[in-house]
């Protein structure tokens, strides 16, 4: 792909900024060769809608770090493999890489696959930074010292949410939920309906009334039972944890039997951005949706802001989703920890990675040395339909500290909710 001259000025300030987080370092190198980073994406399968914005990121990350000098001497590789967002297809993917040499990576845009290759890292003495996935598992249960996570933690997004519901919407207090019945979405609603009743007494100094979920099925054509039953219920504010088409096909069914208008406020786990691209005049007047990084907040960034350009420089798009910062992330931190390390060897890059912190197009990101959560901004922001094209707009954006609301950590334990 070409790269305009602007484009070029962009990538080179960005990698200033890349370079003023410690310098470019010494320019010796172990070995002559690309520095090759393994990246695992749904290119094909139930989420491979996802895959361009995060190919397209990783790559601008790569070429920009490329265009400031590299690190350790050597340029960045991305080595790229689908996963189909499946385990057995991400494990598969994974291990041909291992056999050819590759020892960091990047994916795990779903849990399923992010625990399956987070499971097989410590004995292909690998390194794995998942760009997606948000379940406490990864980082409790199931976690182990190759795996690192730049995104929010499932417990941080949904509690950064209750205390977003309790300061902006005191007065509506009647909760329900709308979740897939899978360990996920029970997952998420224990930790949403756990910050309610932790923040509304708190902050709104009243007490939620909180009904139990509306459970639905990955991959249903009809909802409108599910409807029909959130309708009889005393609510007046759901919490929805449906990705894809299931939330788009539900919306489509629930509008004309009047959902729309009986709730105040929908609190959404992930759409963003795809959402509003897709439902624009359709979508709920008051929908507040988490995003992995939204793109208005770090204008004021050199790097927030040069990814940005760059992204609107090669596809003509001025709205990019926040899928598009995750993997830039990732990449500028395996270039800090490399250069820190002076390696990429697997033990070096995971020495250098843990506290960590560097800077990003998200901000300053730290990486907690007990439990390899990265530390920074929970970013929601508020959608709502517009007359005008492109027929949405988004009204309001909030960026919350993970430090103030994030769990103790505990690796190897889950979370204990008082």
């Amino acid at each position: 792909m070409t790269i305009s001259r602007r484009g070029i000025l962009k990538t080179v300030a960005a990698g200033a900024g890349f370079a003023a987080t410690g310098g470019l370092g010494r320019a010796w190198a172990q070995g002559t060769g690309p520095i090759r980073i393994g990246y695992l994406l749904p290119l094909t399968g139930s989420q491979a809608t996802y895959a361009p914005d995060c190919q397209l990121s990783a790559q601008i990350a790569v070429d920009q770090i490329n265009q400031a000098g590299g690190v350790l001497g050597r340029t960045l590789e991305l080595v790229v493999r689908d996963d189909k967002a499946n385990a057995n297809a991400a494990i598969s993917a994974a291990r041909e890489l291992i056999g050819d040499g590759v020892n960091l990576f990047v994916g795990g845009l779903n849990t399923v696959s992010g625990l399956a290759v987070s499971g097989i890292m410590p004995e292909a003495n690998g390194v794995f930074m998942s760009c997606g996935a948000i379940a406490d598992t990864l980082t409790h249960e199931a976690f182990n010292r190759n795996y690192f996570r730049i995104t929010d933690s499932s417990y941080v997004r949904c509690h950064a949410q209750a205390r977003l519901a309790a300061e902006r919407y005191p007065d509506v207090t009647r909760w329900g939920a709308m979740i897939p019945d899978a360990e996920f979405g029970h997952a998420v609603w224990k930790a949403f309906s756990h910050g309610l009743r932790q923040d509304y007494p708190q902050i709104a100094k009243k007490q939620p009334e909180i009904s139990d979920p509306i459970l639905f099925k990955y991959g249903a054509i009809d909802f409108k039972n599910q409807v029909a039953s959130l309708m009889q219920l005393p609510v007046e504010a759901v919490y929805q944890s449906l990705t894809g088409e299931d939330f788009l096909t539900l919306l489509t069914q629930a509008r004309p039997l009047g959902l729309t208008r009986k709730i105040k406020l929908f609190m959404d786990l992930s759409g963003e951005l795809i959402y509003a691209k897709t439902l624009k005049k359709n979508l709920p007047e008051t929908f507040w949706s988490a995003s992995h990084w939204y793109y208005g907040s770090y204008l004021d960034n050199p790097i927030g802001k040069a990814l940005y350009d760059e992204y609107v420089a090669r596809t003509k798009d001025t709205h990019p989703t926040g899928y598009m910062g995750p993997p830039h992330m990732c990449l500028y931190a395996y270039a800090n920890a490399i250069k820190a390390a002076g390696s990429t060897e697997t033990a070096a890059v995971i020495g250098a990675l843990e506290g960590m912190s560097f800077e990003s197009c998200k901000g300053r990101i730290t990486f907690r040395k007990e439990d390899h959560q990265a530390i920074g901004d929970v970013n929601l922001i508020k959608l709502g339909p517009k007359a005008e094209e492109p027929g949405w707009a988004v009204s309001d954006q909030v960026k919350l500290n993970s430090a103030a609301i994030a769990e103790p950590p505990s690796p190897g334990q889950p979370i204990r909710y008082a």
